[in-house]
Formats: structure tokens, C-alpha cells, sequence
């Protein structure tokens, strides 16, 4: 046997066996795993095995395959396998540049939308890609959704939403505007359009955004009254906004990465049925530890108006409101107060409301992880 192929093999049987202990010793690992059912088939050249997720329980076998794996990895290069499996990776940009993939063999069947989105999103559930995609998200990262809700009121006598994201954008020393949305457009978008509401780029940032391995950034420099413009239309029309200082953002940019040193402001305009935020909804603890819900708001459902007919459950991207055996289940650990749910219930069954100094300490939150002057 060849010495590349007995270190995968070593590697390979060490990340088996640390899986029990990680399912006995990490904290949020039964919660996070609670309806996680899944058989992941691994194959790393010669290399091959399998891991059992049964909610909490954990179990695998070496030198085996399993029918029908609902999650298969593979990586016939074993210099990249071994680089894997010694945590020897940057980021997930860096594992994406290798034959490094991930596939979900049964998603034709199983109706899976997005099966690459989903793909990536279980992935994060397995032990060995933890220490990779907290590298990607970064310490410092954080992000949050701007509520839209008129019932919120105004702030400095303005429409909430618009009032926080002007503070933003008039702030910002430099103002990068995407002509699409890519999430729109991988996704196909059939409710909004593709190109008017583009991605955001605020802060010193910006001035590092430049076309990488042959891509061109479709965008261009704007000024804070285009900037304000967009947002007041992607408002009107019911997108939220979500932003904040995301490593994984500024490494993924389109036309190529920018290095995050906590001057690159993200600003997405966000629909329910494309936004890549949605993952969060399948995403483990310390993925979704990243984001916070907009300080002081408050999501209330009235059970005695309540029809449950589900609609909330249908916008929410978050895993915030869920059907159960026909009845709706508020969580409230996975709301992020985006506000969709309020908007759409016809019993008036969701209120949602926001102390008095929430704007205020938002804003400070986000001004502690980034700069966009």
C-alpha cells in the first residue's frame, strides 16, 4: 500500500472514531442533531466509509459502503483528502477550488429544490467540517434582518427600515451596488425581478473589490442617493434587508474575495424563497450563533386566533414557526424577527414589537464588528 494512501487511511479511520466523541462531548450536539437522520457514504480514492446519524445517535463502519447514502462525499485526489482530514484548509473557498464534493444522491426523488444549497447546509452538521466553516464565518462575524413591518411604527420620524438603513449608507465612505442578485438568479426567481435589487457593498472595503481568476464584477460605484433609492423600492415591494460583517461574504464575493479586516459592509435585499440565508433553517448551533435577531423585538403568537393554516410557516426561511402534525409551533430559538410571518397571517394572530432603544442598540452591535466610514 501506497504511504499517500495508508496517512488517508489512518486520517480517515481517526475522523471515524472522533465522531463518538464528539457526540458525547459537544454541548449543542443532541439539539442540533435532534431530526437529523442521515447515512453518509465517505470516498476518498481506495478509501472508503460510512457514518449512521440517527438524531443523537452515532455510528459508522470503515472500509464499507452503505445503499442508498442520502449524503455522499467523495475526493479521488488523496493529497486534497489528506489536507482534509488534518483541518489543513483555509476556508470552504479553498476546499471548493479541489475535487472536493458533495452530493445529495437521492435528491431527485425526494424533491429537493436546491440540492447544492442543501448539500452544503447538511454538510455543516457533520463533525468534521466544523472547525472549516467557523474558519469561513469567521470570530467576528454578524448579521441581522431589518423587520419591514409597518406596525413597528417610525423611527426619527421615518419608516424603521429605512431610517436604519439610511444611518448606513449615508455613513459610508464608499458604496458598491451589484446589478443582480445571486441568489435570484441561481435560484430562477419567480417573484421578484433578478437584477433590481441588487446586492450591497458598504465601507474602505469596497476599494478592494476587483475582477479575480477572469470574473467581472457586474456592479459599479454608486452614490448615496442611488443607494437610498434601491432600498426604499426593495422595501416597498417586501424584501428584507439583512446585513452585517460576514466573512464567508467578503471571501465569496463575486468577481473574487476580499480580505475581511472588519470594513466591508454586506447588504442584501431578501426574499423567502431564494435567499441563501435560508440554510440557516438546517444550520447547527454555531453557525446560527452568527446572526441575531434585532435587539428588543419581540414575536408573539396569539394561540386563540390562531387558525393554523400554516401560511407564517411558508415564509419563514428561519425554522421560527413550523406546522406540526397540523399545528403551528412557534420557536422561538430559531426566530430571527424578520417579520414575514406578521405580514402574511390572516387571523392577525402574529404581533410583533420593538423597546424603546432597540434601533439604537442594534446599531451600536453592528458598529462594534464593522466600519463603513
Amino acid at each position: 500500500m501506497a504511504d499517500k494512501e495508508l496517512q488517508v487511511r489512518t486520517l480517515f479511520q481517526k475522523m471515524l472514531e472522533d465522531g463518538e466523541e464528539y457526540a458525547r462531548t459537544y454541548e449543542h450536539y443532541a439539539a442540533d442533531m435532534k431530526n437529523f437522520n442521515a447515512k453518509v457514504q465517505w470516498k476518498f480514492g481506495p478509501v472508503k466509509g460510512y457514518q449512521i446519524f440517527k438524531g443523537p445517535e452515532y455510528s459508522f463502519k470503515n472500509d464499507a459502503e452503505i445503499k442508498n447514502p442520502d449524503i455522499l462525499i467523495e475526493c479521488d485526489d488523496l493529497n486534497v483528502a489528506r489536507q482534509f482530514l488534518k483541518d489543513e484548509f483555509e476556508d470552504m473557498r479553498d476546499l471548493g477550488k479541489t475535487d472536493f464534493e458533495i452530493t445529495l444522491p437521492n435528491s431527485a426523488d425526494s424533491g429537493v429544490a436546491d440540492p447544492w444549497r442543501m448539500a452544503s447546509a447538511l454538510a455543516t452538521k457533520l463533525p468534521p467540517f466544523r472547525t472549516i466553516v467557523e474558519r469561513t464565518q469567521g470570530t467576528q462575524s454578524t448579521g441581522v434582518s431589518i423587520p419591514i413591518n409597518q406596525s413597528l411604527g417610525t423611527y426619527n420620524n421615518q419608516i424603521m427600515p429605512l431610517a436604519v438603513l439610511e444611518y448606513f449608507i449615508n455613513k459610508a465612505s464608499h458604496i458598491f451596488l451589484y446589478e443582480l442578485c445571486p441568489c435570484r438568479v441561481n435560484r430562477d426567481c419567480q417573484h421578484f425581478d433578478h437584477y433590481a435589487f441588487g446586492c450591497m457593498c458598504l465601507g474602505r472595503g469596497v476599494l478592494r473589490m476587483k475582477p479575480n481568476d477572469g470574473l467581472v464584477i457586474q456592479g459599479h460605484l454608486a452614490t448615496k442617493e442611488e443607494a437610498l433609492d434601491m432600498a426604499r423600492r426593495a422595501v416597498e415591494v417586501g424584501l428584507i434587508p439583512q446585513f452585517g460583517r460576514l466573512r464567508g461574504d467578503a471571501i465569496n464575493r463575486i468577481g473574487g474575495p476580499v480580505p475581511d479586516t472588519g470594513d466591508l459592509f454586506n447588504l442584501c435585499y431578501c426574499c423567502d424563497c431564494c435567499c441563501v440565508v435560508g440554510g440557516i433553517k438546517e444550520a447547527p448551533s454555531y453557525i446560527r450563533s452568527i446572526f441575531k435577531r434585532f435587539e428588543g423585538l419581540t414575536i408573539t403568537v396569539d394561540s386563540e386566533l390562531c387558525t393554523d393554516c400554516g401560511e407564517c410557516a411558508e415564509v419563514c426561511i428561519y425554522g421560527g414557526m413550523q406546522m406540526e402534525d397540523g399545528k403551528l409551533v412557534y420557536r422561538d430559538e430559531k426566530c430571527f424577527g424578520c417579520g414575514r410571518c406578521e405580514s402574511v397571517c390572516p387571523a392577525g394572530a402574529i404581533s410583533i414589537t420593538m423597546e424603546e432603544d432597540s434601533v439604537e442598540r442594534m446599531i451600536a452591535r453592528i458598529e462594534e464588528h464593522v466600519d463603513v466610514t
